[in-house]
């Protein structure tokens, strides 16, 4: 992937509003809205968004300075990049700007409204799981059972009861939002607001699905694999992306954040890498010399 400043068009000492102005200015150029079809506009949308991403955190942007793309990437890395898709590029857009059809008058792009495609993604499910310093010096698999909110089968998770469909919403033709304009000496104004009829949701549930009372979800229990890298401290934590809750009526996947807690052990103590034993001798044994037994992390 190209150098993230060059991806923005920014020098090396940019500060955050340049950022800010150059993102905007990139992210509507390469909006999926704007570009229907296009898989080149959708890549270069989505490595814009993780270039500010990355440039609009201050302890991101530092570790890449120093390190470049490969310092955001470790497996136990905080708020490392991997992964990075293009639901996620989307989702900050939305979190940053506030979508794309605010703006559509402001760039001459205004006319018939699409409907509402964009689904809520679910929300990242946090749990911690404890180590010893033996797995910690020698990485570990573990299998972790958690409490998560997945599909429903029954209305595969439409919310709608079984042989039936969400219908466009009447009110505002399934974009899910209200758009009232308003005029005056200085121009027009439009505010963009929620549907009040469908929530902002484009869609309405006539009957609801009996099993999850049309969330389309249902909560259950799995079972997930982790593998923890050797060498980490209880600041690294385990980003599985996509692995955490489903989103409302079919939206995609939540992360799972696994937070990692270092039990203590009385045998040894830890300085970064090193691992230290703490052995009491005579004086006899320090002024003649001696062969003693010292445990070790592999327990010999």
């Amino acid at each position: 992937m190209a150098d993230y400043y060059e991806l923005l068009g920014l020098s090396r000492d940019a500060d955050l509003e340049e950022i800010k102005k150059r993102y905007r200015k990139l992210a509507f150029k390469y909006h999926p809205d704007r570009n229907e079809g296009s898989k080149e506009a959708e890549e270069l949308f989505k490595q814009v968004t993780e270039a500010y991403e990355v440039l609009r955190d201050p302890e991101k942007r530092s570790m890449y300075d120093h390190y470049g793309e490969q310092g955001l990437k470790g497996s136990a890395s905080p708020g490392g990049m991997g992964g990075f898709d293009f639901s996620d590029a989307i989702e900050i857009f939305m979190r940053d700007f506030g979508g794309f059809s605010g703006f559509e008058d402001v760039f001459g792009a205004g006319g018939a409204r699409t409907q509402r495609s964009a689904s809520r993604k679910g929300k990242t499910i946090r749990i911690g799981v404890s180590l010893t310093l033996p797995e910690v010096a020698l990485g570990v698999k573990k299998t972790l059972r958690v409490s998560i909110l997945g599909e429903c089968e029954p209305c595969a998770g439409s919310g709608a009861k079984s042989g039936t469909k969400p219908v466009v919403c009447p009110g505002c033709g399934g974009a899910g939002e209200a758009r009232h304009v308003q005029r005056s000496v200085f121009g027009q104004f439009v505010s963009v607001q929620p549907c009040q009829n469908c929530h902002g949701e484009g869609r309405i549930i006539q009957e609801l699905c009996n099993s999850c009372r049309g969330e389309g979800r249902t909560r259950g229990d799995t079972e997930i694999e982790i593998e923890v890298p050797a060498g980490v401290t209880a600041e690294n934590f385990l980003t599985l992306r996509g692995r955490g809750n489903v989103g409302p009526r079919g939206g995609p996947r939540g992360d799972l954040v696994v937070l990692l807690e270092i039990e203590d052990d009385p045998r040894f103590s830890r300085d970064g890498s090193d691992i230290f034993h703490e052995l009491p001798i005579t004086f006899s044994q320090a002024a003649l010399g001696d062969e003693v037994r010292v445990p070790t992390i592999e327990g010999t």
